[in-house]
């Protein structure tokens, strides 16, 4: 009985065991399993993540590339299907997205959705994008100088951008910096070097180096450098200002321009202020947007953004700038690539035409459709003329009316009707006898030399630039306004380009662009109103007038979305 009783114990510690070691190993294979299943999920779920994620940038970069070549003003609501794209990637796969304009101008949500194997994954950003182009600026500084690219008591309401580049130069030894040449001693007095006499091999390349050429767009007889972060590449004094909006501008030039865009109920701008070489100097009571809103708060104060590499100086330095990102963030195009564009001598590129057809430079390009007229000075004796040829360019001179009593001046005012490019052989005035010319049509003064002006240049009554009506300059050389003896404050709109010097003097009232590789704006505080419709509507052939567009996203989000019941196996 009692072995029988130890047998009975044995067995029931023996099924108890076996009991125990089933569940245990059925727990293993429900864990093993339920890790399967997990690591299955996971799995899935990252790879719809990225196929979302994918179809979000290629969606990002085909945007980008049709704003470039079409020059879109906004984004436009869609959805696009790029569920071939998400198959290629994993078969199987579904994605989409869809662009949601925000209402500001230039700026959107992207959304992207893709689904895979019952697993969804949904990513969005916001998109800024705009044309950052020389001519959506109030003022575009070129190659820069050993001192200031702007200096004065300026009144800028718009955008600037300055390069500071140096000018340009043939790097002959490939050392990245513009060489002089070597020191020699000229034996015979002839004041060239000639082989066997002495020379300093500064470079180590076993021959005399003489100085490399360069294009001295400024006409001051050496070469000027790149700005290095100790030195100026904008100083502003006394009560200079650059602002994001149109306060204070002459009612009557604000009536001849398109009304500001009006975002978050303020009129604006949306200026940006970059550097990318050069400290910025603010002195005085001289400000980068304002730290209010002005008019009563219908127009923005601050700046859209301010991106200077080497930082500001002055009495305050960045306490008298007012951005939306503040004042420390460095020049952010450098993907773009800025260069000043040269229509003449060294630095000048290729240019391609609307034809497609490629010139070797913009200025041969001009030379070769434009026409050429014989005139380079209006005055009270300039007769009337209509000059014309079969390509559409046309230059027509219309003489005012009796002299006022006052002014002496005529009125009404003397017209021009001006079409495509006219050409002037050396340089052209406008003198100020005249005090007003008023101008139709779509046309480009351009002058082999220097321009100067001494006259108040608008459209016609009625004509909004740029429009209705557009006129550009193009000085190889300089362009002066209101630099004369006698001269008066002047009005001008327009589109002004100078390889050399734009020098703007006396109190003078301008809207349009100045682009050039330095600027003079003397001390009586000149103001420049930016026409944000200007780079959309170019006078013909100005030189730089190709859209740059830059695309930034401003905020991600990776945003939860149910996944999708999955049946059967």
């Amino acid at each position: 009985m009692r072995n029988f009783c130890k047998r009975g114990v044995t067995s029931i510690a023996i099924l108890l065991i076996m009991l125990v070691a089933t569940t245990l190993l059925l727990s293993l294979a429900g864990m093993s399993m339920g890790t399967v299943t997990r690591s299955s999920n996971e799995r899935d779920s990252g790879l719809t993540f990225n196929i979302a994620q994918a179809a979000l940038e290629y969606q990002l970069s085909q945007s980008y590339e049709f704003a470039k070549n079409n020059v879109v003003g906004d984004f436009t609501l869609d959805t696009f299907d790029l569920s071939a794209l998400a198959d290629s990637l994993t078969p199987g796969a579904v994605a989409f997205v869809t662009v949601e304009p925000t209402g500001v101008p230039g700026r959107a949500w992207f959304t992207s959705h893709a689904t895979y194997n019952g697993k969804n994954s949904s990513v969005r950003v916001l998109v800024a994008m705009k044309d950052v182009s020389m001519w959506n600026n109030a003022i575009f500084a070129g190659t820069g100088m050993s001192g200031k690219v702007i200096n004065g008591n300026v009144e800028i309401r718009g955008s600037v951008h300055i390069l500071g580049e140096g000018e340009y130069f043939s790097d002959l030894n490939g050392n990245g910096v513009r060489d002089d040449a070597e020191l020699y001693s000229d034996d015979n007095g002839n004041g060239v070097w000639d082989f066997g006499e002495p020379w300093v091999d500064s470079n180590g390349d076993g021959v005399w180096n003489s100085a490399e050429p360069y294009n001295d767009s400024n006409w001051n007889g050496f070469y000027d450098k790149p700005i290095t972060s100790t030195e100026f590449s904008g100083e502003f004094g006394g009560g200079a200002h650059i602002g994001n909006n149109y306060f204070e501008i002459p009612p009557e030039i604000e009536a001849m321009l398109p009304p500001l865009p009006v975002i978050n109920g303020r009129e604006t701008l949306q200026a940006v202020f970059r550097g990318r070489h050069g400290l910025v100097g603010l002195s005085g009571s001289a400000t980068i947007g304002d730290p209010l809103d002005p008019d009563g708060g219908s127009s923005k104060g601050y700046m859209d953004g301010v991106f200077v590499t080497d930082g500001f100086s002055g009495d305050l330095g960045k306490l008298s700038v007012f951005s939306d990102n503040g004042a420390s963030e460095p020049y952010d195009l450098d993907h773009l690539e800025f260069k000043f564009p040269f229509i003449t001598g060294l630095g000048a590129e290729e240019y391609i035409d609307e034809d497609g057809i490629a010139w070797a430079t913009h200025g041969l390009y001009l030379d070769n459709n434009s026409l050429t007229v014989p005139v380079n000075l209006f005055d009270e004796f300039t007769a009337p003329f209509d000059y014309s040829d079969s390509d559409g360019n046309r230059f027509r001179y219309t003489l005012g009316g009796p002299p006022d009593p006052i002014t002496g001046f005529p009125t009404p005012p003397p017209t021009i009707l001006i079409d495509g490019i006219i050409k002037i052989e050396g340089s052209f005035d406008f003198g100020k006898k005249l005090g007003e010319l008023r101008y139709e049509g779509n046309g480009t003064l351009y002058a082999t030399e220097d321009i100067n002006v001494h006259i108040s240049l608008l459209p016609l009554p009625g004509l909004i630039f740029p429009t209705d009506t557009s006129f550009g300059m193009i000085a190889v050389h300089d362009i002066n306004l209101a630099t004369g003896g006698g001269d008066s404050q002047l009005a001008m709109v327009g589109a002004f380009f100078a390889q050399g010097t734009i020098r703007s003097a006396k109190q003078n009232d301008i809207a349009g662009t100045f682009v050039s590789n330095y600027f003079d704006m003397g001390s009586n505080v000149p103001n420049i109103y930016q026409v944000p419709q200007l780079a959309k509507n170019m006078p013909p052939a100005m030189p730089g007038d190709e859209p740059f567009i830059s695309m930034k996203i401003l905020n991600w989000r990776d945003r939860m979305v149910p996944n999708v019941p999955v049946t059967g196996n």
